[in-house]
């Protein structure tokens, strides 16, 4: 068999350079991604004694985005090796571990802009390039691209640090709250680091604890996912959607937060921790744990992380089984009876509120033939049109809330309410462990009462939380009986007295109209930045007319 093979019958495996550049350049589908990676950088590469500190500077009208670092900078063959595509990450080639393994962060920038700038000074030596995606878009050649000089090495009296410049982004707006949100839910790990995004510091603080509890695997699992400690917390207020489950880090670097099987189950909403597992980085297994892709999830398919979803889904759900037992003997109380009967109350005046509102701006986009999708807002199965209701049956655990059907028009006629009543036992979904008397169904009908659109709920939240918090994966105000002013307005009387009452209507219309306020900008309604506060203004006046009987008593 001949070795000299011809060079004309050579293959060989090559890359398109432009088109690998973009295709993981659409990986970061966001503002909040493409900021993260190249702050991330800037806190993670930094001279030995430094504290990191990262300035982000917004500007929506100027289509910018300017992320300042006093990192360790980088000299030309830094700037060289940075814009390889996949290269080898510099210090992961000195055993050092951190985020840094696939290569694509450069591309992030073309996510959602055409420039990308980056000015760097490594040992008072500046460099600046740049690379436009235009040009990238231009370049036919299976040849490297190259990238346009600006200045190399010049001598500087400036620090150490880099400076990245997004230009010509393409987003209608930069989303400032997301993005502060996003890097404070990612400092978690960093205890020194300090970021700014315009004038406000970002700062990760902990949602407030009842208690902790400290797992270890043991047998297979121990074997395959190491010596590990997971830790679960369990708050004591409900939690935002992107801080409920157990954080994933592996030598310190966050790469997922899951509540395995425990998502989206009853009471997993309090649920928290973290679980550091070296063995995910040093996995050299042929289905790798991580991706590419920045998504957030590690690979299912991959052994380790197999053995650690079912380690903490074992330990999740355990801990939320404690919770379901404890909250069925607190509803069982006579006082979380009447809490109850207060919260459908509210949450029947806010739904009517919010039906008019949506009638009534359907009918202004209509006129002006733009159209109106309130589809972020209220999807159509909580707007009536059809949505799963638990009926009597022996297929699912469920809770009798209405043996008679529900209050429909029959209380609170002061406030206008016309919704017919439902007749026949009035079931809702129970926990895994209550009775099998319930079965899903589909329903059109739309008339449940608060049930079907905003939900209101009272909970014992802490004196430090605010008087409420409003939940958009749920759509529900959770009222906080801690709050200092509910306690005042208590007193040594019950949850009848008036003035609790009264106080109670106004803190969950005032979170309803923020909420809604929330809901529509996220839709994409508002132009002005004084829009969302005249609908605030407007939604608390309409709904605070629906109780003025409350103080005629």
């Amino acid at each position: 068999m001949r070795n000299d093979v011809l060079a004309e019958d050579r293959i060989y495996v090559k890359s398109h350079v432009s088109r690998d550049l973009l295709q993981n350049a659409a990986l970061f589908k966001n503002e909040k991604l493409v900021i993260w990676e190249y702050v991330s950088n800037g806190l993670e590469y930094i001279d030995d004694g430094t504290n990191p500190i990262v300035k982000v500077h917004l500007d929506s009208k100027a289509k910018r985005i300017v992320i300042d670092d006093n990192g360790r900078g980088m000299d030309w063959k830094g700037l060289n090796n940075f814009f390889i595509m996949h290269g080898e990450n510099i210090d992961r080639a000195k055993g050092k571990q951190g985020r840094g393994r696939f290569g694509t962060g450069k591309s992030a920038a073309f996510g959602i802009a055409g420039v990308l700038r980056i000015t760097t000074v490594k040992n008072n030596k500046r460099s600046i390039v740049e690379l436009k995606r235009k040009d990238v878009e231009a370049w036919r050649s299976e040849d490297p691209m190259p990238v346009k000089k600006i200045e190399k090495e010049e001598m500087t009296s400036q620090h150490n640090g880099t400076r990245i410049e997004i230009e010509d982004i393409y987003l209608k707006s930069l989303d400032q709250a997301a993005i502060i949100k996003y890097i404070e839910r990612h400092l978690a790990k960093w205890k020194k680091a300090t970021v700014l995004v315009n004038n406000h510091e970002c700062e990760f603080t902990e949602p407030a604890v009842q208690y902790i509890k400290t797992f270890s695997p043991d047998g297979t699992i121990k074997n395959i996912i190491g010596e590990v400690i997971l830790i679960i917390k369990v708050a004591k207020a409900p939690l935002e959607e992107d801080l409920r489950g157990v954080s994933i880090f592996s030598n310190g670097i966050w790469h997922e937060t899951t509540l395995a099987i425990s998502e989206g189950r009853e009471m997993s909403q309090y649920i928290f921790g973290e679980i550091d597992v070296p063995f995910l980085d040093n996995d050299n297994s042929p289905v790798q744990a991580f991706d590419l892709s920045r998504s957030m999830r590690l690979n299912s398919s991959n052994e380790v992380v197999q053995s650690l979803y079912a380690f903490i889904g074992m330990k999740t759900e355990e801990i939320r089984r404690e919770l379901v037992k404890v909250a069925k003997l607190i509803k069982q109380s006579e006082d979380a009876k009447k809490l109850k009967k207060q919260a459908e109350e509210i949450a029947r005046v806010i739904n009517e509120d919010f039906n008019a509102f949506r009638e009534r701006i359907s009918k202004v986009k209509a006129k002006s033939g733009t159209g109106f999708d309130f589809g972020s807002v209220l999807s159509s199965s909580q707007s009536g049109e059809d949505r799963e209701i638990i009926i009597p049956g022996s297929d699912e655990p469920a809770n009798e809330v209405s043996p008679v059907g529900n209050p429909g028009s029959a209380e609170g006629v002061r406030s206008g309410g016309d919704a017919p009543r439902l007749l026949g036992p009035q079931f809702e979904e129970g926990s895994d462990d209550e009775t099998k008397k319930g079965k899903k169904a589909r329903s059109t009908t739309g008339r449940s009462g608060a049930r079907g659109g905003f939900k209101v709920n009272f909970e014992t939240m802490g004196s430090e939380e605010n008087r409420a918090k409003y939940s958009s994966i749920e759509r529900t105000i959770y009222i906080n009986l801690d709050h200092p002013q509910l306690v005042a307005a208590k007193g040594n009387g019950t949850i009848e007295e008036p003035t609790f009452k009264k106080l109670a209507y106004e803190v969950a219309f005032t979170e309803y109209a923020i909420a809604l306020a929330g809901e529509l900008s996220s839709n994409g309604e508002y132009i002005e930045i004084s829009d969302p506060i005249l609908d605030i203004r407007e939604a608390i006046n309409r709904v605070a007319r629906k109780i003025a009987y409350l103080y005629a008593t």
